[in-house]
């Protein structure tokens, strides 16, 4: 999984829900939640012809809209890859640096692994964000008795704070997604 890029993959999570061009793609990242994704041609392609190298997705062979764009499908073993990314653990690196590739995976379960999968994924967010808030928590009360309160304390605040809503933001996922199972 090392060799293919957070893009990538969420490109693969766009073409699992319908086969798109290029130039869709490329508009789904300007005009949704993706945007922070580069929708720049020079980001895009290389992206797909590397998902085709790896044999990942396939193109039609003659564009067929009239424009010369080619629609891109996902492959089995495209498909494959995708779940196994998404199926991967929690682990503290991931909530400490890579939480935006956490959420990503998160916004592709549906479709792409059973729900039991994202109530897990839920499950191991929650564990491992509780304990990196009561590592933190305690780094800050340590901190906070040994200086007096300044900007960088209170930034810390904010950061221990911040993870701590998205704790609470896991648990109420995780039930809401159990209560609808029933």
């Amino acid at each position: 999984m090392a060799d293919a890029s957070n893009l990538e993959f969420a490109l693969l999570g766009l073409l699992r829900q319908q086969p798109k061009s290029g130039y869709d793609l490329r508009k789904t990242f300007a005009s949704t939640a993706m945007r922070h994704y580069s929708d720049s041609p020079g980001s895009i392609y290389p992206a797909l012809r590397r998902l085709q190298t790896r044999g990942w997705i396939t193109a039609d062979a003659k564009p067929s809209d009239g424009r010369g764009r080619q629609v891109f499908h996902l492959a089995r073993e495209g498909a494959a890859a995708l779940v196994k990314w998404l199926s991967q653990p929690v682990t503290r690196e991931g909530v400490v640096w890579e939480l935006p590739e956490l959420m990503l995976r998160f916004a592709l379960m549906d479709g792409n692994v059973p729900r039991s999968t994202a109530i897990k994924f839920l499950g191991q967010f929650e564990e491992v964000l509780g304990s990196y808030v009561l590592e933190l928590r305690g780094e800050f009360e340590r901190s906070s008795s040994l200086m007096p309160l300044d900007t960088g304390l209170l930034a810390f605040q904010c950061g221990i704070e911040s993870i701590e809503s998205q704790l609470s933001w896991a648990r109420g996922a995780r039930q809401r997604l159990e209560e609808n199972e029933r």
